[in-house]
């Protein structure tokens, strides 16, 4: 949720002129907060020059973006259940699928 929360935060105010208060009214840890903003760097969701980040996604990302801001706005109980009940490893969660389990009884 650090990395949707930042990101919105960054699409309300796409030329932040101070990160730091972006960050803060974020609700990001100082310690979490350097790493989202590398995270959505290497995503090209912002352009980082010196200490300043700009929110640069491409056309699609963009709009990808803007559905992801109307969810969070309108179902943010949903968004946030997606997000954590996502498998933590994909292919384990695969794996695991295929299991055989003992019958109950």
């Amino acid at each position: 949720m650090d990395h949707v929360a930042l990101l919105l935060a960054f699409r309300a105010d796409p030329q932040c002129s101070d990160v730091r208060a972006l960050v803060s009214a974020s609700r990001l840890q100082s310690n979490v907060s350097a790493g989202v903003l590398a995270d959505l760097t290497a995503a090209h969701f912002l352009q980082r020059s010196g200490d300043q980040y700009v929110y640069s996604p491409d056309a699609e990302s963009r709009a990808v973006i803007d559905e992801l801001a109307t969810l969070y706005d309108s179902k943010p109980v949903t968004l946030v259940r997606a997000i954590y009940e996502r498998p933590v490893n994909p292919a384990q969660s695969f794996a695991d699928a295929f299991r055989i389990r003992k019958a109950e009884g």
